[in-house]
């Protein structure tokens, strides 16, 4: 009896830690300019997400490139984030290039690209790329591809 009483007990206990969903990737959130300079832009956008397990984690930025004009113009930093149980939490995503990066691909247009920016005051920018859950052994990869009109400022 008491053997059956420790072996229900036992997995009762590892089923119930065990994990029920990975953290779910919701959306990319509050793209804008957060500096310009007469070199270059930087930008930051939130990346928002939801963990219903009570199991923490770890996520990472594997490789999230920023696109200006269908141009890649750089990637983000990669830096490690904590995941909350239970929680929804948001990953700020932020990076720098240079507008030289930009000119340098369009060279036969190069005076059209300067006079876009400057009459629209806007930049087409997209994130692509992948964020990576990491729990233990486990690993989880949700792709990035958002794609937005910022206004400069």
């Amino acid at each position: 009896m008491n053997k059956f009483l420790l072996l229900s007990t036992l997995l009762i206990g590892i089923t119930s830690c065990s994990i029920s969903k990975k953290p779910e990737f919701k959306y990319i959130d509050n793209i804008e300019v957060k500096n310009v300079s007469m070199r270059n832009i930087t930008l930051k956008a939130d990346a928002i997400f939801n963990n219903p397990n009570h199991i923490k984690g770890k996520l990472s930025i594997d490789s999230i490139h920023i696109f200006v004009d269908n141009i890649d113009v750089g990637a983000l930093s990669s830096q490690e984030f904590d995941v909350p149980s239970k929680n929804e939490f948001t990953i700020p995503l932020e990076g720098t290039f240079s507008l030289s990066k930009v000119y340098k691909k369009n060279k036969n247009s190069i005076l059209g690209s300067v006079l876009k920016v400057i009459q629209s005051d806007s930049l087409d920018i997209q994130y692509k790329g992948v964020i990576r859950y990491y729990f233990g052994n486990f690993s989880y990869p949700y792709t990035i591809d958002k794609q937005q009109k910022v206004r400069l400022k």
